[in-house]
């Protein structure tokens, strides 16, 4: 299993945004599957996921204005992760729920692994700050993806029977800094999310 499939998810999540096109992922467990907004006709892009009753379009706008559903693409083999992304209108913004790949005590060592040597996943600026108020335990990772030059955030909660990461990426010349957590709004929305 890849030690950072955040940033890889990120990474193709973005690109595949920005790019407006992308092929099925070599590894689900290393990025989602997302489609360009008009599918070529050898391409099957599935239905939405169950997760999409959960980041309703109404959630997904209180981050990425004018959000819309990015179609999933079927992979050639396996089955297609599940996640439920919206892009703006521009590309420039993604928002994502999926569930975590492994468990929450894994997710938040790999965290903590990426502040200590962001450059293997092309990230800088990591940082890792404890959530408080959103499942059993939480936290928000947030970097700078330096391939896309892109401000990445993963709010990451155990809800008890699995981990959930909500991420949001857009895009930006320079690095920033991150407001407080209790201030930032991917971590409001992940707070108002009903998933289990």
């Amino acid at each position: 299993m890849p030690l950072f499939p955040r940033a890889a998810a990120a990474l193709a999540l973005s690109a595949c945004a920005l790019l407006s096109a992308c092929d099925s992922p070599a590894s689900p467990e290393a990025s989602p599957a997302v489609a360009p907004p008009s599918p070529t006709p050898s391409t099957k892009t599935l239905p939405p996921s169950r997760l999409c009753a959960v980041l309703t379009a109404d959630a997904a706008r209180r981050l990425v204005p004018g959000a819309r559903l990015t179609a999933q693409v079927a992979p050639d083999q396996g089955t297609a992760p599940d996640v439920c992304a919206y892009t703006s209108p521009d590309g420039d913004a993604t928002v994502s729920l999926t569930p975590a790949t492994r468990a929450y005590a894994a997710e938040l060592a790999a965290a903590h692994s990426l502040r200590a040597d962001p450059a293997p996943a092309q990230m800088s600026g990591v940082r890792v700050d404890a959530v408080s108020g959103l499942g059993k335990q939480a936290f928000r990772e947030t970097a700078f993806q330096t391939q896309t030059r892109q401000r990445v955030t993963f709010t990451v909660w155990d809800a008890g029977t699995r981990a959930w990461v909500l991420t949001y990426a857009v895009a930006a010349g320079t690095p920033g800094t991150p407001g407080a957590v209790g201030d930032d709004p991917v971590v409001r929305v992940a707070k108002s999310l009903s998933v289990r």
